[in-house]
């Protein structure tokens, strides 16, 4: 059996079935009040017969009083009544004579306790045996039967003999049916009313928190995992999709938790890191100035433009540092826009290296390139990838011993292009590779800081590369070198025709 997939309609069954089983309750409970009603307003209303039948004398009417014509004068009685089985008892119980024959009755004896109750006077209904079934007992009347040479002492009358009769029977339950059947049609109309309502109002209430817990959702990105258990998001019924709903929240919350905790330590690290940046070159940048300040007259030319030189280039590291703040700042609130078009990618690496052969030599490096022909074209912005490759190449060169080599490549990869700045430095460990794009992050803070880099430059080539849908990776053992790489998508070229 399929159980309904909403709260609702489990609630409701719940309801029809919980409906069902009172009925039959109510039914068995009804059925037997009847009897007990019958019974008790038969034993009330014949509770004086056995007493009159014993003041009208007519079980003497015949002398001598023996068993056979005690027998005939009950059997006048029991014509006069048919509906009643009549005995007369002895002080012990047995039955002295009887309107019933002896063929028929099954006991010989009856308890005497329940007829002293009648006869003590105790409510209705008594029920005492029926010498015609030894498992069955009915209500009776009774009454002391004390004649002189009678055998018998107590006049004992089974009554409603009528409730054996097939038509009797059957017309107490057709009544008693067609009352309960009335009782529990208007009861069921009633309950399912009043169910449908309150399932309605609960279950709506139900509907209207989910509805707010999605759109709160759906607003704020928050991704619906796949689930295929019975509490998935897209079924089950009500309580089960909140609580999916809440546990794609409460994910959500500690993944945002997560990111609060790992932006405050970069919060951290960013302050202490631009502070140590800054306070470097503005120091020195400050110190030469007020030395040029104060004893211009005392410096000769030459040392004049040293300490200009100086000044000079702690003015460009401030800018750098300045520079490459902001640029992380705009990637990161998106407000750099991506302009993506075809370009041959083998030109903009030779212009690249060409940018930074003076560079190269000054470090004593080899920078070469090897790249694709010209004509493989790539999509992506121009400008910003001429960006991530300025900041591959500085990162390799000031990473590279004198005598070393840097070497710029590309490569295809079916549909796409691999770009690699490759470096013969001093590689990087497992944990360095793992976090070189970290934003600030320096694998050597001495050597970098004296080199005016303040750690952004990787993270901005992945802030960079996100944006055209790509990611930069890098591999290296420590001792042979580092190797940075990303892949742009290849653009095929319509073939040009000839002029007509």
């Amino acid at each position: 059996m399929m159980l309904p997939r909403t709260l609702f309609g489990r609630l409701l069954l719940i309801f029809i079935v919980f409906g069902l089983v009172m009925t039959g309750a109510l039914l068995v409970v009804m059925q037997v009040s009847h009897r007990l009603y019958h019974r008790e307003f038969d034993q009330t209303v014949n509770r004086e017969l056995a007493q009159r039948y014993v003041a009208s004398n007519f079980l003497l009417t015949d002398a001598p009083l023996n068993a056979a014509t005690l027998h005939r004068g009950i059997g006048k009685l029991a014509a006069a009544n048919p509906e009643v089985d009549i005995y007369l008892l002895d002080d012990g119980g047995g039955i002295v004579a009887s309107s019933v024959p002896p063929a028929e009755r099954r006991r010989a004896r009856i308890d005497l306790r329940p007829v002293h109750e009648f006869l003590a006077g105790r409510s209705a209904p008594i029920l005492g045996d029926d010498p015609r079934d030894v498992g069955r007992q009915e209500v009776f009347s009774a009454a002391p039967f004390h004649v002189a040479d009678c055998p018998g002492d107590i006049l004992y009358i089974v009554l409603r003999r009528e409730e054996h009769a097939p038509g009797a029977a059957r017309l107490r339950t057709t009544y008693a049916v067609g009352e309960g059947a009335g009782v529990i049609l208007t009861a069921a109309v009633l309950s399912v009313a009043l169910s449908l309502l309150f399932l309605r109002l609960l279950t709506r209430r139900l509907g209207v928190l989910e509805g707010a817990i999605r759109r709160f959702r759906d607003a704020n990105g928050i991704a619906t995992p796949p689930r295929h258990e019975s509490g998935s998001a897209s079924g089950g019924d009500e309580v089960d999709r909140l609580e999916s709903l809440f546990g794609d929240l409460a994910a959500r919350i500690e993944a945002q938790m997560a990111a609060l905790k790992s932006t405050d330590v970069m919060r951290r690290e960013l302050l202490a890191n631009v502070s140590h940046d800054l306070r470097t070159p503005l120091t020195t940048l400050l110190a030469h100035l007020e030395t040029l300040q104060m004893k211009q007259s005392e410096l000769t030319p030459q040392e004049r433009g040293e300490y200009l030189d100086v000044a000079t280039r702690q003015s460009r590291r401030i800018g750098l540092l300045v520079e490459q703040l902001l640029e992380a700042a705009k990637l990161e609130a998106g407000q750099v826009t991506v302009n993506v078009e075809p370009f041959p990618i083998g030109e903009l690496l030779q212009d690249v290296v060409q940018k930074f052969a003076l560079a190269a030599r000054d470090c004593g490096v080899a920078l070469e390139v090897d790249a694709m022909a010209a004509a493989t074209m790539v999509s992506g912005d121009i400008a910003l990838l001429e960006r991530v490759l300025d900041n591959l190449i500085d990162n390799a060169l000031r990473h590279t011993p004198i005598g070393g080599r840097v070497t710029v490549q590309s490569q295809p990869r079916g549909e796409r292009v691999r770009v690699s700045v490759t470096d013969s430095g001093p590689g990087l460990t497992r944990e360095e590779a793992e976090r070189a794009f970290e934003r600030f992050y320096r694998g050597d803070p001495g050597r970098s800081t004296h080199s005016g880099q303040s750690g952004l430059g990787l993270a901005i080539v992945k802030s960079i590369l996100e944006l055209h849908g790509s990611d930069v990776a890098v591999e290296s053992q420590p001792g042979h070198g580092a190797s940075f790489y990303f892949e742009l998508p290849i653009v095929t070229q319509p073939p040009r025709t000839a002029p007509t």
